[in-house]
């Protein structure tokens, strides 16, 4: 696992050593290799770079938490002169095939995300293999000469649309809330839309024209069924959550807010109403099949997610919170989890194991 570090003057002594060193610098064959990086031009360099960046540099060292050693850098700067903004990424040759350079651009990314830069690039030498690094998190090809391919990914973050389906009482509501507070886009209930607090409701003329206001708004999160409308919901969102759960699980979840003030309706329920109770009961039977052909229809072009307990739901909230460092070990626990069953029901050898845990190592830039 690593982290950013902000040298101190003292510190550049590292830069100077691998960027003297042939094998790290060998990415840079085609424009002289190694970089000299004498001691007396260090307070300028820094003073550029870390002081007075002026918003146009960044620079960090990358740092393993456990061992608190320097094991590269990250950078991005303004090009005046292309109007663009470059990404530098370096990994000292002894520290490669750790993962590093992967968790090392992400960190720059998200740096550089945080700082206002919209689209970022690197012009990498046409036969560098750290092109492959940028591909896979996410940039794409701009366009290549005989000697460079440049690279680019857009920062901006796309508009999130998110609808939140499933039958009452299934926790559906409580994960929107969850969301809402994770993600800071605004929450609609349709059950608030739709009803007054004394009970009557607004006509469909007017819930029309509400939730069109909001679908044409930007970024939401909606909450609710209203089969009538979950078609125009489904063509102008982006991801859709659906919470489908054991029916019993549902009248339990409806039971047990009886009596509660709550933020999605407009008023405090008194009783367990059963024409609301057999709305539950009937739910996988009115109400799946239409969402079934919905989901069917959008699922190459939606980012959908079924969530069949809401320990899954829990789950799924707590990793989207997790850093990517940590993330990424959690795979690597799984994954070598995996081969450790495997290899004690017979599936594979002893030999088979260590080879395709010694390639997860490395791929994932974990230790044992």
């Amino acid at each position: 696992m690593i982290t950013t570090y902000k040298p101190t003057l003292q510190d550049l002594w590292f830069r100077q050593q691998f960027m003297a060193d042939e094998a790290t610098m060998s990415y840079n064959a085609a424009w002289g290799g190694t970089i000299p990086f004498p001691e007396n031009t260090w307070k300028e360099w820094y003073d550029r770079w870390l002081i007075h960046h002026e918003n146009k540099r960044f620079y960090r060292y990358l740092k393993d938490t456990e061992t608190q050693t320097f094991v590269g850098e990250i950078a991005y700067h303004y090009d005046e002169e292309r109007e663009i903004w470059l990404a530098d990424v370096i990994v000292a040759s002894e520290y490669r095939g750790k993962g590093y350079g992967s968790e090392g651009l992400q960190l720059l990314c998200d740096a550089a995300k945080a700082n206002g830069v919209e689209v970022l690039r690197d012009d990498i030498a046409i036969d560098n293999p750290a092109a492959r690094l940028f591909l896979k998190a996410g940039f794409t090809e701009e366009y290549r000469t005989d000697e460079i391919i440049m690279l680019k990914k857009e920062l901006k973050q796309s508009p999130r649309r998110i609808i939140v389906i499933g039958s009452p009482g299934s926790g559906k509501s409580t994960f929107a809330r969850k969301l809402r507070d994770k993600t800071g886009l605004p929450l609609y209930y349709l059950d608030m839309i739709f009803h007054n607090p004394d009970r009557t409701t607004v006509s469909r003329e007017e819930f029309d024209l509400r939730l069109s206001e909001i679908l044409n708004s930007g970024q939401w999160i909606i909450d609710g069924n209203y089969q009538r409308t979950l078609p125009l919901r489904f063509e102008k969102c982006t991801e859709v959550f659906l919470f489908d759960l054991p029916v019993e699980q549902c009248l339990e979840g409806a039971a047990s807010r009886i009596g509660q003030i709550r933020e999605d309706m407009p008023w405090v329920e008194t009783e367990f109403d059963p024409e609301f109770r057999q709305y539950i009961l009937d739910f996988q039977k009115d109400q799946m099949p239409r969402i079934n052909e919905l989901l069917e229809q959008y699922k190459d072009s939606k980012a959908i997610t079924i969530f069949h307990s809401r320990e899954e739901a829990d789950n799924w909230i707590n990793w989207q919170s997790l850093p990517h460092a940590e993330k990424n070990h959690q795979l690597f626990l799984k994954q070598k989890a995996l081969l450790d069953q495997f290899l004690e029901k017979g599936a594979i050898s002893q030999a088979q194991h260590d080879k395709s845990l010694h390639d997860l190592i490395k791929k994932m830039g974990e230790t044992c």
